[in-house]
């Protein structure tokens, strides 16, 4: 048993676990959402790229990616639902990884609390 070792992993996991508490709490927050992406695009049926941006939200549909066009009037109503999305998503994603990152250090806490076992050499 190490002990200097399992002091030290049980203080990352308090700090993890407060770090987690945070991301949980951002989490939790109330928002209104669109579970799509906003992209801006310069693409233009002709040859020449538009001098303005064309918006569109991507989202999946059927396992397929599908981009609607957004009007520049719906823009403003659209753009903040769809950043809130992004932000809640992103959210999620540190949320998992530090999941796992606990769940490393525990492991390892209880490696540095066992006690090896003993080979008995009764010849």
């Amino acid at each position: 048993m190490n002990i200097a070792l399992a002091s030290r992993l049980r203080q990352q996991i308090a700090g993890l676990r407060s770090e987690r508490a945070r991301l949980e709490y951002k989490l939790l927050k109330r928002r209104r959402m669109l579970r799509a992406t906003l992209v801006e695009r310069y693409l233009s049926a002709g040859k020449q790229k538009r001098k303005t941006p064309a918006y569109y939200l991507s989202f999946p549909r059927d396992g397929r990616t599908v981009q609607k066009y957004v009007r520049l009037e719906m823009l403003s109503r659209v753009k903040p639902r769809a950043q809130a999305w992004s932000e809640y998503y992103h959210l999620l994603a540190r949320w998992v990884r530090l999941n796992q990152k606990i769940a490393v250090v525990w492991r390892e806490l209880g490696q540095a609390q066992a006690d090896e076992p003993q080979a008995d050499n009764d010849d």
